[in-house]
C-alpha cells in the first residue's frame, strides 16, 4: 500500500509539471523593443519618420551602416542584399539539380546544369563537374561513364557530391 501511495505522488508530480511546462509554452509571447543605445547620439530624424523595408511579415530590417538610425522594436539582424539574393537563388538552383538527381531524370538535371553554368560559371563549390558525371551515368549507363566517374571522384576526394557519383554510377 504504502507503494502504491509513492507511485501515485510521482505520477500527480509529473503530470502538474507536464502541464505546467505546457502552459508556459501555450502563452503568447510579447516582444519588447530594446531601447536605443544610450552611447549613441540621437538621430537627425524621429526613428518613425525613416524609411525602411519592411518584409513579408512587416518587420524592418536593421540599417546596412552603425551611423544609420534604428527602427524601433525588433528587426531582423542585417540587410538581405543583392549578394544575399544571388546566394538565395544558387542555393534554390542546387536544390532543382539534387531534386532531377533523386529521381534519376537526367535531361532535367542537364537542363539545371546549362543553366548553374551559365548563372554561376565561377563554380565556387566546384560542383559543376560532379552533377554532369552523375547526369552521363544516369543518361548513358555503362562502364564508359563509370570509368569517368571513377577518375572525378578519384581527383575530387573533398567534395559534397562524392557520395552522390558513387550512389548513381558505381
Amino acid at each position: 500500500m504504502k507503494r502504491w501511495r509513492s507511485a501515485l505522488f510521482v505520477l500527480v508530480v509529473i503530470v502538474v509539471l507536464a502541464a505546467l511546462a505546457w502552459i508556459q509554452r501555450a502563452k503568447p509571447r510579447k516582444l519588447v523593443a530594446t531601447a536605443p543605445d544610450s552611447r549613441a547620439e540621437a538621430p537627425a530624424k524621429p526613428v518613425s519618420a525613416v524609411p525602411f523595408k519592411p518584409t513579408r511579415d512587416e518587420l524592418p530590417i536593421m540599417p546596412a551602416h552603425s551611423d544609420d538610425p534604428r527602427p524601433t522594436g525588433p528587426v531582423y539582424p542585417h540587410p538581405i542584399t543583392p549578394e544575399h539574393e544571388r546566394i538565395f537563388a544558387e542555393n534554390r538552383l542546387i536544390g532543382a539539380l539534387n531534386g532531377a538527381m533523386d529521381v534519376k531524370d537526367g535531361p532535367a538535371l542537364r537542363r539545371f546544369l546549362t543553366q548553374y553554368r551559365d548563372e554561376y560559371p565561377e563554380d565556387t563549390h566546384m560542383l559543376q563537374g560532379g552533377y554532369a558525371v552523375i547526369a552521363d551515368c544516369l543518361e548513358r549507363p555503362g562502364a564508359e561513364s563509370r570509368a569517368a566517374a571513377q577518375r572525378w571522384a578519384d581527383e575530387h576526394r573533398g567534395s559534397t557530391l562524392r557520395r552522390f557519383v558513387s550512389r548513381y554510377c558505381f
